[in-house]
């Protein structure tokens, strides 16, 4: 991964943040994004300090002007972008569907979906024309399965496997990775959030599923394009192919 340029979303906490450090530690350029300003700069310090090289910029990635201007400025500065990790993400409060309001539910398609949507469609025709590049959209367990209570969420990470498969289909005749990466849970602010800080801590850690993540754009896990790869409680549980 020396020289290559990665952009990843909802870099500032978590998986991003995770990936981000794993990243620049391999050599690459990491360009981080979320909409917190301080928890990003914060990032990029710990990174640059550690003798890495990372950009940030704060971008609503619900917003497709938004979008497509940070990957202007990527390629003005560095003339491709090798890795995309899609990691914003979204989930409702844990609550029956009858309660969800239509808010919920689209704000929770328009980080988890929309915003792979729009990254996507600006990015894939310059892998595309570069015949070089690898797509790492996170969805989730929940993208495997459905689970009470979190219904927008699951629809939502289940449409991201979809697209990816579809995505990867239309990328087969190019030397383009897409793939899924569906976690179970991890030890995050969104996992506390939604179950509670104690469930939070039983969780694996996001430094597990980032160094998996790395690995596979290493090469040393093969996922096939369109696949999806589950890591749960601290294990590759599953590599499946996307279906015929």
């Amino acid at each position: 991964m020396k020289g290559k340029i990665a952009v990843i979303t909802g870099g500032s906490k978590g998986l991003g943040k995770e990936l981000a450090k794993f990243f620049s530690a391999e050599g690459s350029t990491v360009v981080i994004c979320s909409r917190s300003a301080n928890d990003l700069k914060s990032v990029c310090n710990e990174i640059v300090g550690a003798g890495g090289k990372c950009e940030y910029f704060v971008v609503d990635v619900t917003n497709k002007k938004r979008v497509d201007k940070l990957i202007d400025k990527v390629l003005s500065s560095h003339g491709r972008v090798d890795v995309l990790v899609n990691n914003a993400g979204y989930a409702t409060k844990w609550k029956g569907i009858e309660k969800n309001t239509e808010g919920e539910f689209e704000t929770c398609f328009r980080t988890n979906v929309y915003s792979i949507f729009y990254f996507l469609k600006k990015i894939v025709p310059i892998m595309r024309r570069q015949n070089s590049g690898s797509i790492i959209n996170i969805s989730s367990m929940a993208g495997k399965r459905g689970i009470p209570n979190l219904a927008a969420y699951c629809a939502s990470k289940f449409a991201v496997v979809g697209l990816t498969q579809s995505v990867a289909k239309e990328l087969k005749d190019t030397d383009v990775l897409c793939i899924s990466v569906c976690p179970g849970g991890m030890s995050t602010e969104m996992r506390s959030k939604i179950f509670g800080l104690e469930d939070a801590k039983k969780q694996q850690s996001p430094q597990y599923v980032a160094n998996v993540i790395k690995d596979v754009l290493l090469g040393k896990i093969k996922v096939p394009n369109g696949g999806d790869i589950i890591i749960r409680h601290g294990k590759i549980m599953a590599i499946n192919p996307a279906p015929e």
